[in-house]
């Protein structure tokens, strides 16, 4: 167990986070703090390609999540939370191991995760938490060894491998074993750890009655055959702005219907008087594209609409909302679950954690993305792909996007460009090679992260779920 010095230094930390900076502690406040002085239940919960603005909580104009807005109003709020990455397996190799993906390694379609890396749940598990996790997309089944250390892993609610993903709908299969774990295999009295992942907002975006026509403008047209997404990855000319309004509004029909599931798995936790003392912590693993940069999906950039995330954390006992405008990263999620159950840190990872100081604002966060194409000639059946290693680096005000094998660079201003539109063209030659040196300088540092933690292995897929993967863009 973690030494009583430490259990002491966490509270008080915590104690900190909570006061927002205040001289004196209020009643609640008081309160809060008490309610951390035992061992948390922590539940993690990551939703597939889920933009910030289209949160209502983030000021999306839509009716989108309710749920998440009303659990907004007892939780901490982060504005400004990315992504490390645009794309699933990797995103949450990074936030399993709290190391960027250059580190721990996991950056192509079939790789898995080196078994000597030390992964959230099995430091948890060391602590004697329970550790489940329930999850429904393709990238994150046992073959890729995320699963280290969950005493509990289900993975029935993926799609079968002869589905079709883009059309299954898996939201309904997360809630069954959800409340199979929390009422007959969770153990009373022990805390537990459960991570869930939601996979239903992933393109195609397919949602079910009623959401299907729930937010459909008047003028909006639904494409006369469905834009694949996965194999025309720029779409631009062949899609109307009335055609891509439809898609917009499918896309945040899934969105609702997942917070609809969302709202279950709240009112089930308060049913079973664990909603108090359980930590939640909702993200996204990236979000999604419409066009922006020229794309439509995800895993094709570093721009903005592909990284920033909603981060919503509700720590136990806490009642009142509160917001936070600091710069954060999905690897800071590792420190955080382990410090919010007292458990010691290993030296290596590359987060910081919530409940700890915030960045310097000039503390750079850098960004990282194997992008990889697929396509094939209908006049001759040729088959062919091509790859594109993408960086990015973020300090203050200033955002550098580097393709590396096209010898592009983009410097962006993001106190008056925020969505990445307009990038600096004049002037700012030098803070861009400055910006560029610091990626090149980080690269070496975390090559020599992978060199000791070693090279992934190749994931065992069936014939099948190959198959999957390719039908959904991922394979050649």
């Amino acid at each position: 167990m973690p030494p009583a010095g430490r259990l002491l230094r966490t509270c008080i930390v915590v104690a900190g986070a909570l006061l927002g900076g205040a001289c004196a502690k209020t009643e609640k406040e008081t309160s809060e703090g008490s309610a951390l002085l035992k061992r948390p239940n922590i539940v993690l919960i990551t939703v597939e390609s889920l933009r910030t603005d289209h949160v209502g909580c983030y000021g999306y104009e839509r009716d989108t999540t309710p749920t998440i807005d009303a659990f907004a109003r007892e939780a901490t709020l982060y504005e400004n939370a990315f992504s490390v990455t645009s794309w699933t397996l990797t995103s949450h190799a990074s936030i399993f191991t709290g190391l960027h993906p250059s580190a721990h390694n996991v950056v192509r379609e079939k790789d898995r995760l080196n078994d000597s890396y030390k992964t959230l749940a099995e430091i948890l598990a060391d602590y004697d938490y329970q550790t489940a996790a329930v999850v429904s997309g393709p990238y994150l089944k046992k073959a890729y060894g995320l699963n280290r250390g969950f005493g509990t892993y289900d993975e029935t609610p993926v799609s079968p491998p002869k589905v079709n993903a883009h059309n299954d709908i898996t939201n309904d299969r997360m809630e069954i074993r959800i409340n199979h774990f929390l009422e007959r295999v969770r153990r009373d009295g022990d805390p537990f750890f459960l991570f869930l992942y939601y996979w239903d907002p992933h393109y195609q975006y397919v949602p079910p009655p009623p959401y299907d026509s729930m937010f459909v403008p008047e003028g909006a047209q639904k494409p006369k055959k469905r834009p694949e997404f996965h194999r025309y990855y720029k779409l631009g000319r062949h899609i109307t702005p009335a055609q891509l309004e439809y898609v917009k509004a499918q896309y945040d029909g899934e969105i609702r219907c997942t917070d609809g599931y969302l709202k279950k798995l709240f009112d089930r936790l308060r049913a079973l008087n664990l909603w108090d003392d359980t930590a939640i912590i909702l993200t996204a693993d990236h979000g999604e594209q419409f066009f922006e940069h020229g794309y439509l999906g995800h895993k094709y950039g570093l721009y903005v609409e592909s990284l920033h995330v909603p981060l919503l954390v509700k720590l136990p006992g806490q009642k009142v909302a509160r917001r936070d405008a600091r710069t954060v990263s999905l690897i800071d999620l590792f420190p955080t679950v382990l410090d919010l159950g007292r458990c010691r840190v290993p030296e290596e990872h590359q987060g910081r954690s919530l409940l700890a100081e915030p960045r310097a604002a000039q503390e750079p966060t850098f960004y990282e993305l194997v992008a990889i194409w697929y396509a094939k000639r209908k006049s001759t059946g040729e088959k062919w792909s091509e790859t594109e290693n993408w960086f990015a680096i973020r300090q203050g005000d200033f955002k550098l996007v580097w393709q590396e094998l096209a010898g592009v660079t983009e410097l962006y201003d993001l106190a008056q460009d925020p969505r990445e539109v307009c990038p600096i063209t004049d002037g700012a030659e030098e803070l861009a090679a400055d910006l560029k040196s610091r990626i090149e300088d980080w690269r070496a540092e975390m090559k020599a992260v992978s060199d000791r933690g070693g090279a992934p292995t190749q994931a065992v897929l069936s014939p099948e779920e190959e198959e999957r993967l390719r039908s959904l863009g991922y394979l050649d």
